[in-house]
């Protein structure tokens, strides 16, 4: 059965299942607990990926299924935690193992998922400097300051009640 490439509606905030990984990692101890862990990991740090209204589009789905992968990769094969240490006269070699950090998303991947729930548009301190033709609105009405309410009353009558200029 092929995995769809889109979100499904049907269980929200799940982007990546245990037969996504590759067979050699699919029967490692606690996937399955890792696998539902990092969806919902994802879904704390990007709401946007488990939102139902809207779905995330595709490639938003994409992205993050990429990037959990990765990290229940990482956490799949990263060893029980062996220190290994070898001495041959005056050379060492030391070898470390242990899950530093547990099964904890980096921060790169937490900055990569919240980069795909940003949208763009006005932010804080966008001046439209070239409003829409044919505005009814005063060209100091709020709404042309990226605000979402109307201070000019042009909403209400039709043409601006207040904030005039003279021209």
């Amino acid at each position: 059965m092929p995995i769809p490439a889109g979100p499904d509606p049907t269980t929200p905030g799940q982007i990546i299942r245990p037969t996504d990984l590759p067979a050699s990692l699919q029967g490692v101890e606690l996937i399955d607990a890792m696998v539902a862990g990092a969806n919902a990991k994802a879904s704390r740090v990007a709401p946007c990926l488990a939102s139902t209204d809207p779905l995330p589009t595709a490639d938003q789905v994409a992205e993050a299924k990429l990037i959990l992968l990765g990290a229940v990769k990482r956490w799949a094969e990263a060893g029980s935690g062996a220190w290994q240490q070898q001495t041959a006269g005056p050379y060492s070699v030391t070898s470390d193992t242990r899950q530093r950090s547990g099964f904890n998303l980096w921060p790169s991947e937490i900055e990569a998922l919240q980069a795909l729930c940003r949208t763009s548009g006005p932010s804080a301190f966008t001046v439209d400097t070239a409003p829409g033709c044919g505005s009814i609105h005063s060209p100091i009405c709020s709404l042309n300051f990226g605000a979402l309410y109307c201070s000019c009353g042009a909403d209400i009558a039709g043409f601006p009640l207040y904030e005039l200029v003279d021209p």
